[in-house]
């Protein structure tokens, strides 16, 4: 269980959007390691505008792939986040000792955390829903919950697809902030920690992958929690819709294709919100026409 370069990537990124200002307390499912060089760990860090990485604040991280390996509470600490709790049967790194399986009985810890995650941990719970119930009572209204989970090539009992997601963010108005496949290849950086990419979740583009080269495939999601509401569990189609109004994980839109557009800010700024909307739709035509 650990985080490799997608799982920091895509970390720092909520960072450096502002998703993870104020988040002063951290809850994992599972004893959670860190999966990458350290020469790795410090250029994603220098990429994402961060100058302030030092070794020796992340213990062990040399060791990796061997043991001990570092935990990966170094790496929330050093993006400001305080207090961290990992759960665990297995008590390493501190962990709170828990059975997956089980409801955790500990109330005190009930929407506590800014963030939750579980990279790779709750599959290995037989009674898979009682580890998301579990996920969803320790985030705080408007916390993250952050799941990386296999959709090819795990080593738990599931395997997961979009729709699993779907399924839970629909029964419990979870808002969806970000969602990917992580495509691990067969191949190393040239630091030598393990080459992993986030692709858009989309099934064509995924058909195109090569599974000759790769070795495993998951699914990754940020999920937003609204509300104080108990967890809710989802039922596909129509047998819940009428009492929790949704339908299980059936969309009733299509997403739109991943797509950015970039406006120069210092020449925008000065214009008023009127002048601004011209200005915008004047270059849209522009771009229209000239295609």
């Amino acid at each position: 269980m650990g985080l490799g370069i997608a799982a920091v990537q895509n970390t720092l990124e909520l960072s450096k959007l502002g998703l993870l200002e104020g988040t002063n307390k951290i809850a994992e499912m599972g004893s959670q390691e860190l999966h990458l060089t350290a020469l790795d760990l410090e250029e994603m860090i220098k990429m994402a505008g961060l100058n302030n990485f030092q070794k020796n604040k992340f213990p062990d991280i040399d060791n990796w792939p061997n043991s001990p390996r570092c935990s990966a509470k170094s790496f929330y600490q050093f993006l400001g986040i305080k207090e961290y709790v990992s759960i665990d049967m297995n008590k390493e790194h501190g962990s709170i000792s828990l059975d997956f399986n089980l409801p955790l009985e500990d109330t005190s810890l009930y929407s506590q955390f800014d963030l939750v995650t579980d990279h790779g941990a709750c599959e290995h719970a037989f009674n898979i829903a009682e580890t998301y119930r579990t996920m969803h009572r320790l985030c705080k209204p408007k916390g993250l919950i952050v799941i990386c989970q296999a959709l090819w090539g795990g080593n738990g009992y599931f395997l997961y697809d979009e729709s699993f997601f779907d399924g839970i963010a629909a029964a419990n108005n979870y808002k969806i902030i970000f969602n990917s496949y992580v495509i691990a290849a067969e191949s190393k950086t040239p630091n030598g920690s393990d080459n992993q990419f986030h692709v858009p979740l989309n099934r064509d583009l995924l058909k195109t992958i090569d599974l000759s080269k790769a070795s495993s495939i998951n699914v990754y999601v940020v999920l937003q929690k609204q509300d104080k509401s108990d967890f809710k569990f989802p039922y596909q189609g129509q047998y819940l819709a009428k009492k929790q109004g949704h339908f299980g994980f059936n969309r009733i839109y299509h997403q739109n294709p991943l797509s950015s557009s970039f406006l120069p800010e210092v020449e925008l700024t000065t214009l008023t919100g009127n002048e601004f909307l011209k200005e915008f739709f004047r270059r849209i035509k522009t771009k229209i026409i000239k295609k």
